[in-house]
This record gives C-alpha cells, structure tokens and sequence, in this order.
C-alpha cells in the first residue's frame, strides 16, 4: 500500500503545481477578469434555459478553450519577460501573436456560444413577446 501512495505523490504533485499556475495567472492577468465573468453567465444562461447535453459540450470547450489560449498567452508573456526584459520587436512580435490566438479563440467562442444558445433563449422569451 505504502508502495502506491508513494507512485501517487508525483502525480499529485503535478496537479498542484499544475493547479498553482492556473491560480496565478487568474490573481496576475487581467484578461481573467474578462474571461471568468463571461463564462459564468455563459454557465448561467445554460443551467437556465436547460441546454441539451450537445449544447453543454459546445458551452464546456468554448470555455475551456479560451481559458487555455489565455493560459498559454500568459505562460509566453511570463517566460519572455524572464529571459528577454528589454524591449526586442520580434519579441513583441511573437506577444502579439499569442495575443491574436486569444483574440481567435474568443471570438471563435461567442460566435459559437450565440449559436449555440440562441434557439434555447428564443424558446424561452418568445412566448413573451
């Protein structure tokens, strides 16, 4: 048994770590404080029109996609900022790149979350109108 749990720690050694970064980039990033509202009402809307469970799935990536890009923009935003402090325009090149994909990613997820939840929220408020 000793032997098991000794087999387990790295693996949950890694999701803490893993789980510290993610914590970071929430408190350390500002887009966060876009992104997390964003998918909350998003999670919201659902739970409240009683999305089918395809619709859930297109929901669940579209967060977890966006939440990735930004996760992966600040990984590259912090390494370069350790190993090239002074200002290069290729660097920032590449920042504006990995800002794009955050740009695409997002976009690319409120299209598909208009999409997605349309139909249920006309369901809902047309009866209304």
């Amino acid at each position: 048994m000793s032997d098991a749990r000794n087999s387990a720690a790295p693996v949950v050694q890694k999701f803490a770590v893993a789980m510290a970064g993610i914590l970071h980039a929430f408190k350390h990033q500002n887009s966060f404080l876009v992104h997390l509202p964003m998918a909350t009402v998003a999670v919201l809307m659902g739970l409240w029109l009683q999305l089918e469970s395809w619709r859930w799935v297109a929901v669940t990536f579209c967060i977890t996609l966006v939440i990735s890009a930004e996760l992966l923009n600040t990984a590259i935003e912090e390494l370069v900022a350790v190993l090239h402090p002074q200002h290069d325009v290729r660097i920032g090149r590449v920042l504006d790149v990995a800002s794009g994909a955050v740009l695409v990613a997002a976009v690319g997820a409120a299209l598909a979350g208009l999409i997605t939840l349309a139909m249920p929220l006309w369901e809902v408020i047309s009866p209304h109108l």
